[in-house]
C-alpha cells in the first residue's frame, strides 16, 4: 500500500512539475508580473505566514505555489536563503500540527476514530511511522494531515521531527530546483 501511494504521489508530482513548466513557458511574463506583485504586497514575511498556516492546518494549498512565487519574483536572487527559511517554517508548522493532533487525541471522538486503527496497527505504526512521515513530507500528500495523524496516534515527537528535518527541507529545495528548471529543460527539448 505504501509503495502504491508513493508511486501515485510521484506521478502526480511529475505531472504537476511538467504542467507548471509548460504554464511558466506559456505565461512567463504574466507569471513574473503576478508573483512580483504578490511579493511587493505581502513580502516574504507574508509568504512565510501563509506557509505556517497551510502546513499547520489542513488546507488544499500546497507549499509548491510559494516556491513558484519565489522562482518568478525578485526573491529568486537569494532563493537558497528563502527556500531554507520556508523549509524551517514548514517543519515548525508540522510540529505544531503534531501538537494539535496530540491535543485532539484526548477527545472521545478522536479516540473512537483512530483508536481501533491504532490498536490493530500499533506494531506497524511503531515500525514504519518514520516512513509515513517521510511520505507526507516529500510527496504532494498533505503534510499537515500526516503530522496531525502522527500526533493523534502518539507517534514519538522525535520521530516526527527527525523525518521532517531530514526530508521536508530537502524536498522544498528539490522542488524549487525542479520548478525553476523545468521551463528551461522543456524549452531545450
Amino acid at each position: 500500500m505504501i509503495k502504491q501511494n508513493l508511486i501515485k504521489a510521484l506521478i502526480g508530482l511529475m505531472l504537476f512539475i511538467v504542467a507548471m513548466g509548460l504554464l511558466g513557458m506559456a505565461l512567463e511574463e504574466e507569471l513574473v508580473v503576478i508573483t512580483t506583485w504578490i511579493v511587493e504586497r505581502i513580502g516574504f514575511a507574508g509568504l512565510a505566514a501563509i506557509l505556517m498556516v497551510t502546513d499547520t492546518l489542513v488546507t488544499p494549498f500546497p507549499p509548491d505555489i510559494l516556491l513558484v512565487v519565489i522562482a518568478n519574483s525578485p526573491l529568486a536572487e537569494h532563493w537558497p536563503v528563502y527556500v531554507g527559511i520556508l523549509g524551517g517554517i514548514s517543519v515548525l508548522a508540522g510540529m505544531t500540527g503534531y501538537g494539535i493532533g496530540r491535543w485532539l487525541g484526548h477527545f472521545a471522538w478522536a479516540q473512537r476514530l483512530f483508536g481501533r486503527f491504532k490498536e490493530e496497527h500499533h506494531a506497524f505504526i511503531r515500525k514504519y511511522g518514520f516512513w509515513a512521515i517521510v511520505i507526507g513530507a516529500v510527496t504532494p500528500l498533505p503534510y499537515s494531515v500526516t503530522c496531525w495523524t502522527a500526533g493523534v496516534l502518539n507517534l514519538r515527537w522525535s520521530v516526527v521531527l527527525a523525518a521532517s528535518l531530514l526530508f521536508r527541507i530537502p524536498r522544498l529545495y528539490l522542488f524549487y530546483w525542479l520548478l525553476s528548471s523545468t521551463g528551461k529543460l522543456l524549452s531545450v527539448a
